[in-house]
């Protein structure tokens, strides 16, 4: 049970740091590309990847080989060298270690952060699906997966980014995003949903169905908040609110990572 929880925070973190450094993108685009709060925080996103990839591994090894093999090397040299989930693992972790050592140079080097920052963003994309139900799956079911991660950290993640950086009106900077970003995430999030929930009746008759509902009224909460946030005078608060219900929608997906599909079980 308590390795299952710390698998689930472990995947949390890696959402979270995704979500971070993509919109690290987003904000050093849309504001500026020399701004060392936004350099900071992006930096501070990639270091969380790492977090997340160390809580992965570990909790994983003591899934398999329980609290006596776990630390055993050549324990970790079989998980990592015969199995898809440690190869998946292995990009994992060098590609945030290398993030962080790109971010680090880009800060140091200021007329090199945004291209720093688009690398870090497109590793991201292109890793994270790979450790979770994306990496089992056909090249267009990752793909989607890669969309919804995408499209999750241009709209909440360069919000988040240009907030905790304490960018002071962030709200006319992200006009332009709230079209495109939330597309690709609903439109994803369709395909991903007819990928792996038909019929419709596992909504209510499967684990996973009753957490991907649960996450649907989160994201439903999402939109209703950045809707606010388009239109209403209450900005800091709005901004503090979608945040929040951000961080539960990770923390659901996280969740689902951990359960089976309704399609694998056909």
């Amino acid at each position: 049970m308590l390795a299952t929880l710390i698998m689930i925070l472990a995947r949390w973190l890696l959402f979270v740091s995704a979500v971070g450094v993509i919109g690290g993108l987003g904000a050093t685009l849309l504001a500026s590309p020399a701004d060392a709060r936004i350099m900071r925080t992006t930096r501070a996103s990639a270091f969380i990847w790492l977090l997340g990839a160390a809580l992965l591994i570990g909790a994983q090894l003591y899934l398999w080989f329980g609290v006596y093999g776990f630390t055993t090397l050549n324990n970790v040299r079989t998980m990592l060298s015969i199995t898809l989930w440690g190869q998946h693992w292995i990009w994992l972790a060098a590609t945030s270690a290398a993030t962080i050592v790109l971010l680090s140079a880009g800060r140091r080097r200021p007329a090199t952060w945004s291209t720093a920052s688009g690398a870090a963003a497109a590793g991201a994309v292109a890793v994270l699906p790979l450790i979770g139900h994306g990496g089992t799956h056909d090249a267009w079911t990752l793909l989607w997966h890669r969309v919804h991660l995408l499209g999750a950290g241009t709209w909440v993640g360069t919000l988040g980014v240009l907030t905790v950086s304490g960018i002071t009106d962030p709200k006319a900077l992200l006009a332009r995003l709230r079209h495109l970003a939330p597309l690709a995430l609903v439109a994803s999030g369709i395909a991903l949903t007819w990928r792996h929930m038909l019929p419709l009746s596992t909504f209510w008759t499967t684990d996973y169905g009753r957490v991907l509902l649960a996450k649907c009224v989160g994201v439903i909460a999402i939109a209703a908040l950045g809707f606010m946030n388009w239109r209403g005078p209450r900005l800091k608060l709005v901004v503090a609110e979608l945040s929040i219900a951000f961080l539960v929608v990770l923390a659901l997906t996280a969740w689902l990572s951990e359960l089976e599909p309704p399609s694998l079980r056909q």
